[in-house]
């Protein structure tokens, strides 16, 4: 017979259960509003966790307690917060109760401030802001030693895009209006620094770099041909537009090696889907705030330090985005941590042409990474084709490029490749994901296909 005070002595034991079962359940119920808004499945979260889906059902409706050594996993897979899922289960110690409070104000405030972006971004595209213009007028804002002069870049025959925009600088002086380059070399070197000084931020922003000069990099209209930026506007970076695809799988990959197109075709796929783009690279570049002038090994680490978190986030930083990376060493170092679903993967898989003129230019400047160019292409390959659906990863064969041929219509040519190429994972993404139909869709893509096809 049990007394009173073996019923109050049980009481403790009792309570603490009761709040334990209660704090699992709200934790199951927000783990499972986040997999419906995300429209994933149990399977496919916890084939992103590295569990299996077994284990997630029982945690999430046979009031089973879950593993901590997993959730920070979880929270990133459905997309939140680490501690906030710790203090539903009551994990939390007494000090830190308002910290997931802090973390998601913080988290909200990032997502007002991409917003904004994507905002701006629609608003400065409908008055013909762009990146080239930005770093003009940085010059003349920052700068009364300088003058500017800013003209578009296209490439492409058959299809023809603005590619990006040029910027020249001359000096303002009493000798402003001449034109030539200087004898000496270090003069270039010299008015270069004095002028990244003055608008070192917005290069970052706008991944503006130096061009060496020639007939093709404004040696006809630039009164400095050697003072000559070009400014990336198809291959830019921006945030996701205000109207981003909704049906296809939300992160893609391009990877290929350099001159494959792997930039170029994300940046296509991004305008069609209206999503963000981003290369690694430049990426890397305004996140480390990395000069013109740093180490390719730092470059690198910076890269692969991006790549990661692009990589491991889709559901993240990389969702509704398309980027693309095409240096050998970060993508041998990173490509390994492919998810089993997401990102999608777009290879561009280069023929032998192409890689023996890549090995002979990295062979040229001495860079360490020579025998790498091939090992990174056929890393990715393995990495897909064994362990991904059919579905989630494409490898388009780039043909022959006349890369090297010094013909003056080498890059249009080789652009409109790249086009083709873009084409065809549309396509893709149209058959095998919902995405739009290139007939009927918006953007540059789509008007360059109309063009050729009607």
């Amino acid at each position: 017979m049990m007394t009173n005070d073996d019923a109050q002595s049980k009481r403790p034991g009792e309570e603490s259960r009761g709040a334990a079962h209660e704090a699992r359940q709200r934790w199951a119920h927000e783990v499972i509003q986040a997999l419906a808004e995300r429209r994933l499945s149990i399977n496919a979260a916890a084939r992103e966790i590295g569990i299996s889906p077994g284990r997630l059902q029982a945690w999430l409706h046979q009031d089973v307690e879950p593993s901590p050594r997993v959730m920070r996993d979880l929270a990133r897979v459905i997309g939140r917060s680490h501690t906030h899922l710790l203090s539903l289960l009551e994990w939390l110690p007494p000090e830190m109760s308002g910290a997931p409070m802090r973390l998601e104000a913080t988290e909200k405030l990032n997502e007002a401030i991409g917003e904004a972006r994507r905002w701006l971004r629609g608003a400065t595209k409908a008055v013909g802001i762009r990146g080239g213009t930005m770093v003009a007028g940085a010059l003349l804002e920052n700068s009364r030693e300088w003058g500017a002069t800013v003209r578009n870049s296209m490439r492409g025959q058959k299809y023809p895009t603005r590619y990006a925009v040029r910027v020249g600088a001359h000096p303002v002086d009493a000798v402003s209006g001449s034109r030539g380059m200087p004898d000496d070399p270090t003069v270039t070197q010299a008015d270069r620094r004095r002028i990244e000084l003055a608008v070192f931020d917005t290069m970052l922003r706008t991944s503006a770099h130096w061009l060496e000069p020639g007939p093709a990099t404004g040696a006809h209209w630039a009164r400095r041909p050697d003072l000559v930026m070009s400014v990336p506007s198809l291959c830019a970076s921006r945030p996701r537009g205000l109207r981003p695809n909704l049906l296809v799988p939300p992160s893609i990959v391009v990877v290929g090696i350099p001159h494959a197109g792997s930039q170029e075709v994300g940046a296509l796929l991004a305008d069609l889907l209206d999503w963000a783009y981003q290369d690694v690279k430049a990426l890397a570049a305004e996140q480390f705030e990395l000069a013109p002038d740093t180490s390719t090994e730092v470059v690198e680490r910076a890269e692969v330090a991006a790549a990661r978190r692009l990589m491991e986030d889709p559901l993240g930083i990389a969702r509704q985005t398309v980027w693309s990376y095409l240096d050998p060493k970060p993508i041998l170092q990173t490509f390994r941590q492919l998810g089993p679903e997401l990102p999608l993967v777009v290879l561009l898989r280069a023929p032998d042409s192409l890689i023996e003129h890549v090995t002979g230019e990295f062979a040229e400047r001495g860079d360490p990474d020579v025998d790498l160019v091939e090992a990174a292409q056929n890393l990715v390959r393995r990495t897909v084709e064994p362990n991904r659906s059919a579905g989630s990863y494409l490898i388009v064969d780039v043909p022959d490029l006349p890369i090297g041929s010094g013909k003056p219509d080498e890059i249009d040519l080789i652009f409109d490749a790249y086009v083709e190429i873009a084409f065809k994972a549309a396509e893709w993404l149209h058959v095998t994901h919902d995405g739009p139909a290139l007939a009927t869709s918006d953007g540059i893509l789509g008007r360059l296909w109309r063009t050729a096809n009607t």
